[in-house]
C-alpha cells in the first residue's frame, strides 16, 4: 500500500512529506490547508487525470514563480509515491532520499529539446513568465523505466464526490456494473435479449406501418432499434433505482453509488485495493451519510484495502475512528502532517460509537471553551461580542457545549494537543473543587493546557444566581429588561427563580440586544475567556 508521499512545488503546496497508514486514512484540516492539493497531486502520480492535465503556470507554487521572475530559475514539480511492499521489478534508488524502495513519481520538467530556443528568448529579454509550453510531464518506476498503468500492483479507485455525474451519464456506472460484478458470460446474456428486442420491435404493427409509410419516400429506409455491442450499454440499457433512471437520481445517491462501486468485489480476482475518496459526506443526508460509512466499513480489510479519505464532517472521523486521523497544517507553503496519540483505544471506541460529537472542531481550532449547555454558549459569545466586538469564531477559539456535564471523553481527547488551551466552564453545584472534579469525572491533575473555571462561592451553585450576583447592584435595570415586572417588585431570589425557569429565553434575548446591555458576567467565565485568549 502507499506508505508515504512527498510532494515538492505543486500549487499551494511548496514542500510535503505525508506518512500515510497501511489501511485507514482520515485526511482534515481547515479549508485551504491543502487536502484537495494533495488527493489531486496523489492521482496524477498514480495515473488519474493526466489526460486533462495541462502544464499552465498555476500549477507551480507561487514561490517558484516569484523566484522565476526574479531569477529566471526553472522550476519543477515533483510527486513521489512510495509503496510499503516490494515489488521487484519497479523498486529501485531513483528517488529524491535515494532509498531502494517501489515506487514511482510524476515530474514537470523543463525539456531540454527546447533550451536554444529558450536561451535565446532570455538573452532577448523576451520572457517573463514560466515557459509552460518548453514543460514536459514524466513518470517513472523507482527502478528508472517508464510507468506502464497495467504494472500498478495495486487496483486504485478514485471517487470524486464533488462531481455530480457520471461520464456519459449512467454508462459509467453500467459499464462498471457489468464489468465488475455480472462478467462476460452474464453481458452475452444481455446482448442475445437486446437483440431478442429488436426483433420484437420491428414485429409490431404499428412500426411496421410507419416503416411502410416511410418507404414510399425512401426504399429500403426503415426505423428500428440499433442494439449493436457498440451501443447496447450505452443508449438502451440503463440502471434504475426505484424505477428511477440512474442519470436522474439525487446528487447524494449518485455519491453513494460512486463509493460501493469502488468499495464492491469484482468477479474477477484482482490485486490490493486503495480507494481515495473526498468529502464522503458531500450531498449526503445524516442517514445517507451513516449508510455510505457502514457500507464503507463493511467493504474494508486491513489486509487487501488501504483507504484514503478527506472530510470536514465530526461524523465521518469518529466512525472511521480518530486514530486514524492525518491532521494537516501548511505554513509558507509547508505542508505538515500529524497524528493524534493513538494509545487511548477506549476513547477512539467512544467517539466511534457516539458520532455525533463535534471533534473536529475541537482538534481543528486555535483554543476550546468547553461548557454545560446552550445558555452557558450564549453568555460567552454575549460577553465576548461586548467587549471584544466579535464572536470567538473569528479568533479561533470554539466554543463547544457538552450538552450536559460530559466533559470527560472531551478533557480526554484534548490531552492529546498541548498546543491548544482548554477552558472547562462548569456550574459548581455545590461541590467544593476536589468534589467538582470528581463529580465531572476530570482528573484533578489536569495538564497546564487544560483548565476548569466555575464559581468560587459555593451557595452560587449554577449559572443564573452568579449572573444575579454580579448584578446585584443593578437589579432594577435587570428585572425590567427581563420580565418587565413592575418596578421594585422584584428580589434577587426573585431574578434567580425566574432565569432558572427561562433559561435559554433570557441568555438569548441578552445576546440578542448585545449592543445596548451592560449587565457583568460572572467573573469565572471573564477568566476562563481572558485565559483562552492567554490574557493571563
Amino acid at each position: 500500500m502507499i506508505d508515504r508521499v512527498i510532494i515538492k512545488n505543486y500549487k499551494c503546496i511548496k514542500e510535503a512529506d505525508i506518512k500515510l497508514n497501511s489501511f485507514k486514512n482520515v485526511i482534515v484540516g481547515n479549508n485551504g490547508v491543502g487536502k484537495s492539493t494533495l488527493i489531486e497531486a496523489l492521482s496524477l502520480a498514480l495515473g488519474y487525470g493526466l489526460n486533462k492535465f495541462e502544464v499552465t503556470s498555476h500549477i507551480f507554487n507561487i514561490d517558484s514563480i516569484n523566484k522565476y521572475k526574479a531569477e529566471k530559475v526553472l522550476p519543477e514539480i515533483l510527486i513521489e509515491v512510495y509503496f510499503d511492499d516490494n515489488f521487484a521489478d519497479i523498486a529501485g534508488t531513483n528517488n529524491s532520499n535515494g532509498e531502494y524502495r517501489s515506487g514511482l513519481y510524476f515530474r514537470v520538467i523543463f525539456d531540454e529539446l527546447y533550451r536554444e530556443l529558450y536561451n535565446e528568448e532570455v538573452a532577448n529579454n523576451a520572457i517573463s513568465n514560466i515557459p509552460c509550453e518548453y514543460y514536459k510531464c514524466e513518470r517513472y518506476w523507482f527502478s528508472q523505466q517508464p510507468v506502464k498503468q497495467f504494472k500498478m500492483p495495486y487496483t486504485i479507485q478514485i471517487v470524486d464526490t464533488s462531481s455530480l455525474y457520471f461520464s456519459s451519464s449512467s454508462t459509467q456506472y453500467l459499464n462498471q456494473l457489468i464489468q465488475k460484478y455480472l462478467g462476460e458470460s452474464d453481458a452475452t446474456k444481455i446482448r442475445t435479449s437486446l437483440r431478442h428486442l429488436k426483433e420484437s420491435f420491428d414485429k409490431i404493427d404499428d412500426i411496421k406501418s410507419v416503416n411502410d409509410k416511410i418507404q414510399q419516400q425512401k426504399k429500403g429506409l426503415t426505423l428500428s432499434v440499433d442494439v449493436t455491442s457498440k451501443i447496447d450499454r450505452r443508449d438502451i440499457i440503463c440502471p434504475f433505482i426505484e424505477e428511477i433512471p440512474v442519470s436522474q437520481i439525487g446528487a447524494g445517491e449518485i455519491c453513494h453509488l460512486k463509493a460501493l462501486l469502488a468499495l464492491g468485489e469484482s468477479v474477477i480476482p484482482v490485486r490490493k485495493k486503495i480507494i481515495i475518496i473526498e468529502e464522503p459526506e458531500a450531498h449526503l443526508s445524516h442517514t445517507k451519510m451513516y449508510e455510505m460509512l457502514r457500507d464503507i466499513e463493511g467493504h474494508l480489510d486491513a489486509k487487501n484495502n488501504q483507504i484514503i479519505i478527506t472530510t470536514h464532517n465530526s461524523f465521518v472521523a469518529n466512525k472511521l475512528d480518530l486514530s486514524n486521523l492525518i491532521m494537516l497544517d501548511r505554513k509558507n507553503y509547508v505542508l505538515k502532517a500529524n497524528t493524534i496519540n493513538a494509545d487511548n483505544r477506549e476513547l477512539f471506541g467512544f467517539f466511534s460509537k457516539i458520532c455525533h460529537y463535534p471533534t473536529l472542531r475541537l482538534i481543528l481550532c486555535k483554543s476550546v471553551i468547553l461548557v454545560e449547555g446552550p445558555t452557558d454558549e450564549m453568555i460567552v459569545t454575549y460577553y465576548y461580542q461586548k467587549m471584544f466586538k466579535k464572536h470567538p469564531f473569528d479568533d479561533g477559539i470554539e466554543l463547544v457545549s457538552v450538552n450536559g456535564t460530559a466533559f470527560k471523553a472531551y478533557v480526554e481527547l484534548m490531552n492529546s494537543f498541548p498546543s491548544k488551551r482548554v477552558a472547562v466552564i462548569t456550574d459548581n453545584d455545590g461541590f467544593d473543587e476536589a468534589g467538582l472534579f470528581k463529580e465531572r469525572g476530570i482528573p484533578s491533575n489536569l495538564p497546564n493546557h487544560i483548565k476548569l473555571f466555575t464559581e468560587t462561592n459555593r451557595h452560587l451553585n449554577t449559572l443564573e444566581p452568579s449572573f444575579v450576583s454580579a448584578n446585584k447592584d443593578n437589579l432594577l435595570s435587570l428585572s425590567n429588561f427581563f420580565h418587565k415586572k413592575k418596578v421594585g417588585k422584584d428580589t434577587e431570589e426573585d431574578l434567580v427563580s425566574y432565569l432558572e425557569n427561562n433559561k435559554t429565553q433570557w441568555s438569548f434575548k441578552l445576546l440578542e440586544n448585545v449592543e445596548i446591555c451592560s449587565y457583568n458576567v460572572p467573573q469565572y467565565i471573564i477568566n476562563a475567556i481572558d485565559w483562552v485568549r492567554n490574557e493571563q
